[in-house]
């Protein structure tokens, strides 16, 4: 202690030799970026014990270069640890450490803390980038130039920069934060800072030539200096890395540092520190762009595409939309709903246009009248689905308008149908027409007047009278009412037929004839004549021709089958022929009438009482046993000998009630139930043969019927 208290009031009397400046290399850097490298002087302490300091001359700063080795020779080991140390806090004065021992490799510096009061403020250091891999300067051979002495300043003063030297704090903090120790050891390489020395060298004057003793120690002292710069190089890493997470960082745990670390600024470390995108990153952004890019595409695209649609849709206006016209029976129907789709663009996007006109059927006025009614649609080439309901809701038919032309109505009645047109896309060669479907829903009447025909107006006695009637809706027999008696209607090829026999004793004149067919009720008008019969007088009644059968002299075995149903037709193929082929002789005929004992007066006027008129014919063959054939094709309804004046007798029952009767065979080519054909051997006949026609019980002249001069049997 008592050396320290020597050298520091020695110490003013002595002028201080200037300090050698030693300047480095030139950076790539600007000026700027270089921080000033801190001139250290060795002054004699101020009698308080504070340090003196030269007043700064200007506040420019000297241009720094970078990878300059600076070396100091001959620099006295003054007390920095004294000198460059910070101001503690007011409570704090600084220690000062008194060497243990002499020893050749200085200690590691033990940094005192510095005084709160009176702090001077630090200078704005700069980030540097070579100062984490500093490197110890090599001794120059030769001795540098000694700085010039520094003038003691009041201490509590901060020092302003020089031209000539940069105004820098040459006391740094005992623990200062790691941007003040990178930025210390920025400024200078010379060991002087890197701890403190002992308490006798801190008397020498700055800028003396060091002893030789330490002069031998200095390779060490470089080494120690390099060790330091690293170690701080590392701690200024730690603290930009640190610096990067915080803005603000949390002060140490260790003893707080009276005052704050020099600002740094930090700019350039965070644009550096910046992390930079990745390849997946980049390209992630630069997909996600592209997206954007074709999302505005697509949205452009999709706004001209709705305005042209628009556009189209205001277009397709019902007067696009088809007409198609629907006539039933004659009457044209009007649809009750449609739902077309009119193209907008293309098949793709359409316009509906739907409509009910009326929900209940439409009522036809007119009644149907025809079995058949037609039903057309224009235009024919859309697909059509037709279902006709009756009363009690069931259907009676369902297809096509094309199917219903061959469909026939069963009976009268009031029928509920509906129509439905179809245009589809598969049915149209242009997928871009109209497509949809249009409805008829109508409500109609069958009444069905069924056609009522007299055949045959006049007629004459004996003769055959025929009324046909068309087809019926409720397929039941038509009736007939009349003073003719008559078998009924019978079915024929067009509807029906009723065969009426005029007796030969019908009153001439009209005659009134009732049809009734399927609730309709309809009056024929028949004209009878009388026909020109030729009668026989005799004076004896053995004269009469025997054997003898008249109207109420049938057999009880022909009677019976003549009130039997008749089948159907057989005489359409062929007609009726003689049942002989060879002549004969009618020694009576239909119509003729036998008296005996007659008057001159009575056979005159051919009136007289008594008398017998013939229904049926009786021939005469040339020839005895001659053969007889079927006059018509029939049925053979009886083929036996009754007996007595019958002998063998054969019914055929030629349809519709008309049967053809034989008396007087002598023998029989026939059996009851046999079919038999026009011309067909039927028998061998006897000296003469009854034959007789009927319809019904009523018979007629079969020589009209043989000979083809029966209108009436000319319809079937």
């Amino acid at each position: 202690m008592e050396e320290d208290k020597k050298s520091t009031a020695v110490q003013p009397e002595e002028a201080p030799k200037p300090k050698p400046r030693r300047r480095k290399a030139a950076s790539p850097q600007s000026a700027a970026d270089t921080p000033p490298a801190p001139t250290d002087s060795a002054e004699p302490p101020a009698a308080d014990g504070q340090s003196t300091k030269k007043p700064a001359a200007s506040p420019k700063k000297p241009r720094a270069k970078k990878n300059t080795k600076t070396t100091k020779t001959a620099k006295s080991k003054t007390p920095k640890a004294a000198k460059t140390t910070k101001k503690a806090p007011a409570d704090e004065t600084p220690e000062r450490k008194a060497p243990a021992q002499e020893s050749p490799v200085p200690a590691a510096p033990e940094l005192a803390e510095p005084k709160s009061e009176n702090k001077p403020e630090p200078p704005e250091t700069p980030a540097r980038e070579d100062a984490a891999a500093p490197t110890v300067p090599d001794v120059p051979s030769t001795p540098e130039l000694p700085e010039p002495a520094e003038r003691a300043e009041p201490a509590g003063t901060e020092p302003e920069p020089t031209a000539d030297a940069p105004a820098a704090d040459d006391t740094p903090a005992a623990e200062a934060p790691p941007e003040a120790a990178a930025a210390d050891t920025a400024v200078t390489d010379t060991p002087e800072q890197t701890g403190d020395v002992p308490a006798e060298d801190a008397a020498e004057p700055s800028g003396l030539v060091f002893s030789d003793d330490l002069a031998n120690d200095k390779a060490l002292a470089a080494e120690a200096a390099r060790m330091a710069n690293i170690s701080r190089t590392a701690q200024l890493s730690i603290a930009q890395i640190m610096a990067g997470l915080e803005e603000d960082p949390a002060p140490s745990a260790g003893p707080a540092p009276a005052s704050e670390a020099p600002q740094h600024d930090s700019a350039g470390d965070d644009e550096d520190d910046e992390p930079q995108d990745t390849i997946p990153q980049a390209l992630g952004r630069g997909v996600f762009g592209m997206f954007k890019w074709l999302l505005l595409v697509v949205l452009f695209v999709l706004i001209i595409a709705g305005g042209g649609v628009a556009w189209l849709y205001r277009s397709a206006t019902p007067d696009m939309l088809p007409e198609v016209k629907v006539t039933f029976d004659g009457q044209e129907l009007a649809p009750t709903a449609y739902k077309w789709h009119v193209p907008v663009v293309g098949s793709f996007f359409r316009r509906t246009y739907a409509e009910t006109l009326n929900s209940s059927p439409v009522v036809l006025e007119d009644a149907i009248s025809d079995a058949s009614p037609d039903i057309i649609v224009t235009p024919s080439d859309y697909s059509t689905q037709l279902t006709i309901t009756d009363a009690d809701k069931e259907t009676v038919y369902e297809g096509s308008v094309t199917g219903f032309r061959s469909y026939l109505f069963a009976e009268n009645g009031t029928f509920d149908a509906k129509l439905v047109v179809t245009a589809s896309d598969s049915a149209a060669e242009d997928r871009s027409s109209v497509t949809g479907t249009e409805t008829w829903q109508f409500r109609f009447t069958v009444s069905i007047k069924p056609s009522v025909t007299l055949c045959t107006p006049t007629v004459q006695q004996g003769s055959v009278a025929a009324v046909r009637v068309g087809s019926t809706m409720s397929r039941t027999e038509p009736t007939l009412t009349g003073p003719l008696e008559s078998t009924g209607f019978v079915r024929a090829a067009n509807g029906w037929i009723c065969y009426l026999p005029i007796p030969w004793n019908a009153e001439t004149g009209n005659t009134e004839l009732t049809v009734t067919a399927d609730g309709y009720t309809e009056t024929l008008t028949l004209s009878v004549r009388a026909a020109s019969y030729s009668y026989k007088d005799y004076s004896a009644k053995s004269q009469l021709m025997s054997p003898y059968i008249g109207a109420g002299d049938a057999p009880d075995a022909v009677r019976r089958l003549l009130t039997t149903d008749g089948g159907e037709i057989q005489w359409a193929v062929g007609g009726f022929v003689q049942p002989f082929l060879d002549s004969f002789d009618t020694p009576l005929l239909y119509g003729m009438t036998e008296y005996v004992g007659r008057s001159y007066s009575e056979r005159s006027t051919n009136y007289g009482y008594g008398g017998r008129t013939s229904t049926n014919v009786v021939i005469k063959p040339k020839k005895s046993k001659d053969s007889m054939i079927v006059p018509a094709s029939g049925h053979v309804l009886l083929a036996e000998d009754l007996g007595g004046s019958y002998g063998y007798t054969v019914v055929i029952d030629h349809g519709a009630g008309l049967r053809s009767i034989f008396y007087g065979l002598t023998a029989l080519d026939v059996e009851a139930g046999d079919d038999v054909k026009q011309g067909q051997l039927l028998g061998t006949s006897g000296r003469t043969v009854v034959a007789e026609l009927r319809i019904g019980t009523v018979p007629i002249n079969p020589l009209l019927v043989w000979r083809g001069q029966c209108d009436g049997l000319k319809y079937y």
